[in-house]
């Protein structure tokens, strides 16, 4: 029994390297004039540049496609020009560069995604930086296409709009707004049927890969350390899925000196249905305190 939690401490450190987001983020506090400037801004422009490793810039990435979708979905109008009439301009530098060989024809793929948001009054509202690349190429996925996946499924990607929403419109930072777009996310799990009529395009990230953005948001939740986000990863111990609840532990086990989360890890370490999610909740609780993540 005590090879087997040990085996399990292990196996969820290795998860939580595995799957650690490379994200850099910058945000200043705006002014009350600056935020009365940004608040009606209805309308954005993005300015998008892309490069890949691949012979003849060939590529399966959709980030065009999928930025705007994003902010169609989050409630601005793209326009498709720079000379167009517009409130925000969205700077995004998207690079493929070649990663480690992994056999002489075979290399990952490590992509660059710089994102700056501005506002013509206001200046620099936003300055995010995500990276991801390939994984073990043992894991049975194309290391490109791992690589895509990664980033598709980042939760500072995928939930874009929703965090320039915020920016502009909430005056939330970029952990309230990943907060924010996770609940809505679990509450949009289970359709109303009216939303099974709904024909709206998806593109891949949006229609496969949930499960994978679920539990990406909330290791990034747990990385963050932020109290703010303890009573969504409580309460997300109480998921259907096994996976989900297994990312919540691990996500609640920096915080664990809360006397909330110590107390909803002791119920999941008696009372969960799951042998291996019981190990995972009492492991937590007697794990040592990890040192804070520098941003």
């Amino acid at each position: 029994m005590a090879a087997r939690t040990l085996l399990l401490v292990a196996v969820l450190t290795l998860s939580a390297l595995e799957n650690a987001r490379a994200v850099d983020v910058n945000e200043r506090v705006l002014t009350d004039a600056e935020y009365a400037q940004i608040a009606e801004a209805k309308s954005i422009y993005i300015d998008l540049t892309f490069s890949t490793w691949h012979p003849r810039g060939r590529t399966l990435s959709q980030i065009g496609p999928a930025l705007k979708i994003k902010l169609t979905d989050a409630g601005f109008t793209v326009v498709p020009k720079a000379s167009d009439p517009h409130d925000l301009t969205l700077k995004v530098r998207y690079r493929e560069e070649r990663g480690r060989q992994y056999r002489f024809d075979t290399y990952g793929t490590e992509i660059t995604c710089e994102v700056k948001l501005e506002h013509a009054s206001a200046g620099m509202l936003l300055d995010l930086t995500i990276r991801e690349t390939s994984g073990a190429y043992d894991s049975g996925t194309p290391p490109y296409l791992e690589a895509l996946e990664r980033f598709d499924t980042n939760p500072y990607f995928y939930f874009l709009g929703e965090i320039v929403s915020s920016r502009t419109r909430s005056r939330s930072d970029v952990t309230g707004a990943l907060i924010h777009s996770l609940r809505q996310m679990i509450q949009a799990e289970t359709p109303k049927p009216e939303q099974l009529q709904d024909t709206h395009e998806l593109l891949p990230a949006e229609s496969l890969y949930p499960a994978l953005v679920r539990e990406n948001t909330i290791r990034e939740l747990g990385r963050l350390r932020d109290d703010r986000a303890v009573p969504l990863l409580t309460a997300m111990l109480g998921h259907a899925s096994r996976q989900t609840r297994l990312a919540s532990i691990e996500a609640l086990t920096p915080l664990r000196d809360s006397a909330e989360v110590r107390s909803a890890l002791e119920r999941m370490a008696t009372g969960d249905r799951d042998p291996e999610i019981r190990r995972a909740a009492a492991s937590a609780l007697n794990a040592s305190t990890p040192e804070s993540p520098v941003n």
